[in-house]
């Protein structure tokens, strides 16, 4: 039987071409193996590397300890803490769990700031090659806003705002005579005054067209209006004119939920007895919903306003000075000391403050704590010239030693310094300041002066980094 030469050359031809197939399969199994060692060879040697990261940035710039989580592809065997480098200069902790790395920054971070953090010798748990990683995150602007009073001048007073990015001056609210103010993110909070000194109360929203009147009861009277800095709650306290020889609210302290939950109706502060409490003084606890109460009797209660809490009594101390920024730590004075309250945990520390030389004519005025030791303290300056008292101010910071550094003083000597409030972060000082020709304003409750500006200083540096028409900056009403 013969064969088919055709046949046996196409027989052939197949064969040559499957193992042709057969070694390019192979070839590319080699390579692609080779490849995959080469891949995870690099990976070993390049150790472990990150994923993700994760910060609340907008509370970052208003509370100590917030926390940055670095996520890594491996569980994290080793960190040098010790060695975590932060730009701009931040103080932080460090710590490792499992697949993650917390920072912890120990003060409020700046405003409108990038930051990069970088954490050297990471060591994973499957190979020992140490790793740098680095995450780059951004802060939030801050708004600023003043109030600025004009009805001497017959015209409406205004609630302006402007912000360190964009430092254009906007108007957000205006009505003929505003006694105060208070700001939870873009809910604005005014109190107005009317006829026989008569106030209202309004809710004022980015959104919306026309701001909402709460309802109070008549002829009521509102004072030291104040909003936390970290949830969307906002404080004041009531006085209602005697009926009958009874007063429904006197010195009543009533808070407002804004979160929008429910209805943002006035609810009275209840104290130990669970009777609406008379305040003498109070203030928002930064990173919480409680607030600190001081009764006429000096007495101090921490309250929790949503109810989740027991009353805390804090014993008894002259006056409240507010809290070092972005933490609970309530600052109080007594005549023969001042003391820290953390109210995490509840102790109390005496506050060992060092005092500055200064001249037998600079007296000086009201203090505000910047950490455990530094604060700021307003000097005025008493001379004698051409027979005449001449008077001269600044805001100065004294350090843990009594070095004292003038942040701010008016440009012209003759000038003062009403007011001062500092930036919920610790970062900024907003200073009131009115001239030698101002005059009180007459305003009954919240007074002020004619012809006021506000600076607002980056405390550091003592630079003025903006300049606003008016004063009571709603960093004084926190």
């Amino acid at each position: 039987m013969s064969t088919d030469p055709g046949t046996l050359s196409d027989v052939r031809r197949t064969e040559r071409d499957r193992g042709v197939f057969r070694r390019r399969i192979v070839g590319t199994i080699v390579v692609l193996a080779v490849v995959a060692g080469g891949f995870a060879f690099a990976s070993v040697m390049q150790g472990p590397r990150l994923e993700a990261g994760q910060i609340d940035a907008a509370s970052a710039t208003r509370l100590a300890g917030e926390q940055l989580t670095l996520t890594i592809n491996q569980p994290v065997a080793s960190i040098d803490a010790e060695a975590v480098e932060v730009e701009p200069v931040a103080s932080v902790s460090a710590a490792a769990d499992d697949r993650s790395i917390l920072i912890t920054f120990e003060r409020p971070l700046d405003y409108a700031a990038e930051y990069t953090v970088r954490v050297p010798n990471v060591v994973g748990a499957y190979q020992g090659t140490p790793a740098m990683l680095e995450y780059r995150f951004e802060t939030p602007d801050e708004e600023v806003y003043s109030l600025l009073r004009r009805s001497d001048q017959g015209e409406d007073d205004i609630v302006q705002r402007t912000s360190f990015a964009h430092p254009e001056t906007e108007v957000v609210f205006a009505a003929p005579r505003i006694q105060e103010f208070a700001r939870v993110d873009d809910i604005l909070a005014v109190v107005t005054v009317g006829e026989q000194d008569r106030n209202d109360l309004f809710l004022s929203q980015g959104d919306q067209p026309q701001p909402a009147e709460v309802g109070l009861p008549d002829d009521a009277s509102i004072r030291e209006l104040a909003a936390s800095t970290t949830h969307p709650l906002i404080g004041f306290v009531l006085d209602t004119p005697a009926r009958d020889g009874v007063k429904q609210y006197e010195a009543t302290l009533m808070t407002m939920d804004l979160s929008g939950a429910g209805p943002a109706e006035p609810q009275p502060v209840l104290g130990l007895d669970g009777a609406a409490l008379r305040a003498a003084a109070w203030a928002f606890v930064p990173g919480s919903t409680s607030l600190i109460v001081q009764a006429f009797d000096k007495s101090l209660f921490l309250i929790d306003v949503l109810g989740l809490q027991p009353v805390t009594p804090l014993g008894v101390h002259d006056e409240i000075r507010g809290f070092i920024a972005g933490t609970s730590d309530l600052v109080v004075a007594d005549p023969d000391r001042g003391a820290l309250i953390d109210l995490a945990d509840g102790t109390t520390a005496t506050l060992e403050l060092a005092s500055a030389d200064l001249a037998d004519n600079v007296y000086t005025g009201r203090i505000a704590m910047l950490d455990e030791s530094r604060y700021l303290v307003t000097l005025t300056m008493v001379d004698i010239e051409g027979g005449r008292t001449v008077r001269s101010s600044m805001l100065a910071e004294v350090d843990a030693e009594g070095e004292l550094r003038q942040v701010f003083a008016p440009a012209s000597d003759t000038s003062s310094v009403r007011d001062y409030c500092v930036s919920p972060n610790g970062q900024y000082v907003a200073v009131a300041v009115s001239g030698e020709q101002s005059r009180p304003d007459s305003y009954s409750h919240n007074p002020g002066y004619t012809q006021t500006m506000t600076s607002i200083v980056e405390i550091a540096t003592a630079r003025t980094v903006l300049s606003l028409q008016g004063g009571f900056s709603d960093w004084c009403a926190d």
